[in-house]
């Protein structure tokens, strides 16, 4: 029998409660009478803003109390950003459904009136980001950027850019399109899409997931079979080509799925810290078998990292890039 109630744990920002009452709308298209409870928890990463996130040291930094929570019969279930969530996480704890995905594009942020592109930035502008994926993919493409720490949700992270402290900033766009969907209005500012090719997102960018225990069977079953087909089969490639790389916060990675009618594709690129080495692969496969591909694509990048050579930014372009433009799921 399904659950009548659920309680539900997140983190206490904004943008989190944002995607915690999305995942709560999506359960209730199919469960219209279920009745839920908000339950918020700090993580690691909430309580440490004074460093970048490659440097505090500790796995799953976004995720960790909050699955606690779940672990110790404090909520039903947790609500992330997969993104946010690590290779692999705590075996009594299953990833049980995946809302439909929003875009997965880093996006270049100015002050408005400006160009919202990397190559119109004046030569040593500093660009604010604590992601080494982003830092290094960056300095891929314009090695004279300085590339500076920032920290803090959002709207502190614009609020930083719009007091001039830098030219410009990194975030994800759906981050912003869901303040914005949810009424919070970012006032002074310009953006656009980083091209997937330039700064290939995180595995998981743009997907609300939903974890509960293993031993709800009830509920998790509730959770699967209400779970988006093809987020689904993108979310479960991209975490098999991250578990098969060993990647987090701390390794350069990023990738992209996109599962259109029975096909998947992947791209995926990994980077040394500085960006002065950079390999990619597209892999192609069965959306049946996603983690097949994801290993697949993994292993790739693993034998081709053996014979790593300096790239540019021009030397490994996606061969179709409108292959991984059309976000429509939703």
């Amino acid at each position: 029998m399904y659950p009548r109630k659920i309680v539900v744990a997140t983190r206490p920002s904004k943008l989190s409660l944002i995607q915690t009452t999305m995942a709560i709308e999506w359960i209730r298209k199919f469960y219209p009478d279920t009745v839920f409870e908000i339950r918020t928890f700090k993580s690691t990463g909430d309580k440490v803003q004074d460093k970048p996130l490659y440097n505090i040291g500790v796995k799953g930094i976004f995720e960790k109390e909050v699955n606690l929570a779940v672990l110790r019969y404090e909520a039903d279930i947790a609500v992330h950003s997969l993104k946010d969530l690590p290779a692999e996480i705590d075996s009594r704890l299953e990833l049980a459904c995946f809302l439909p995905r929003d875009s997965p594009f880093d996006v270049l942020v100015v002050p408005k009136g400006r160009n919202p592109s990397i190559w119109t930035l004046s030569p040593g502008s500093v660009v604010g980001t604590s992601s080494l994926r982003r830092r290094a993919f960056l300095l891929r493409a314009r090695r004279d950027l300085r590339i500076e720490p920032i920290r803090g949700n959002v709207d502190t992270r614009v609020r930083k850019l719009l007091e001039g402290k830098y030219d410009a900033i990194v975030l994800a766009e759906c981050g912003i399109e869901r303040l914005r969907r949810a009424g919070v209005t970012l006032e002074g500012i310009d953006y656009a899409r980083l091209p997937l090719n330039l700064v290939p997102p995180a595995p998981g960018q743009g997907i609300i997931a939903v974890v509960c225990r293993g031993e709800d069977t009830d509920l998790l079953k509730m959770l699967r079979t209400i779970s988006h087909a093809e987020t689904t089969a993108e979310a479960l490639c991209e975490r098999a080509l991250l578990k098969t790389i060993r990647g987090g916060c701390h390794i350069p990675l990023g990738c992209v799925a996109t599962c259109i009618d029975k096909t998947l594709r992947i791209y995926a690129a990994i980077s040394d810290p500085e960006g002065r080495n950079v390999i990619s692969v597209e892999i192609e496969g069965s959306s049946q078998s996603p983690e097949e591909v994801g290993i697949k694509a993994g292993l790739a990048l693993i034998e081709k990292s053996r014979n790593i050579r300096e790239l540019t930014y021009s030397e490994r372009p996606i061969s179709d890039p409108s292959r991984y433009s059309d976000y429509g799921h939703a």
